[in-house]
């Protein structure tokens, strides 16, 4: 008996491996959107094989993703979290709208990261210290290929994408439960 292989399942496993995930906003990319058209459609049988190795592949407001079981997480992972948040803050401080983000290539560059007291200490406590673009930009570079944000090289713009959104939500909703806790200090 053999059993049948699942179409371009290497590709979309090894992508997921490195750390992509999948939303609805491939599908305005044409291989993309074939990965994750033959994901939906074969979630569960992808979850399966994927169990069988270790992983846990999950899905929430349509994002696509393998959980990191150990919940512990790594320095760009933290560099991510504070560069998406730091980015929307300093957006919605020039009195811009949130959707925005997600639909117009914003010129981060524009944006006052450096401002003493601010953005400094937010980016050095990540390890981002220097006032140059260069750890910005990569750090950009890397999370445009784990589908998070669309990033133009040429334009140094960025344009959110669904799992930079899920992040966002699900951070708010960590900090949200941060300030409702009485303070024990």
């Amino acid at each position: 008996m053999t059993i049948p292989t699942l179409a371009r399942s290497q590709d979309i496993c090894q992508r997921l491996l490195r750390g992509y995930q999948f939303s609805d906003s491939d599908l305005y990319v044409a291989d993309d959107a074939e990965l994750y058209n033959l994901l939906e459609q074969h979630f569960a049988q992808f979850q399966s094989i994927l169990a069988a190795v270790g992983y846990a592949l999950k899905r929430e407001d349509g994002v696509i993703f393998l959980e990191n079981e150990d919940k512990a997480l790594s320095n760009e992972e933290k560099q991510t979290i504070v560069v998406l948040f730091l980015f929307v803050d300093l957006w919605l401080e020039k009195g811009k709208p949130y959707n925005d983000l997600f639909q117009l290539a914003v010129p981060w560059r524009d944006l006052d990261w450096f401002r003493d007291g601010y953005g400094k200490e937010y980016l050095a406590q990540v390890g981002i210290e220097a006032d140059d673009w260069g750890p910005l930009e990569d750090l950009f570079r890397r999370i445009a290929r784990k589908g998070m944000v669309d990033y133009d090289v040429e334009t140094s713009t960025v344009m959110l994408r669904r799992p930079a959104e899920r992040l966002l939500n699900m951070a708010r909703r960590i900090h949200a439960q941060i300030q409702g806790q009485p303070d024990n200090g």
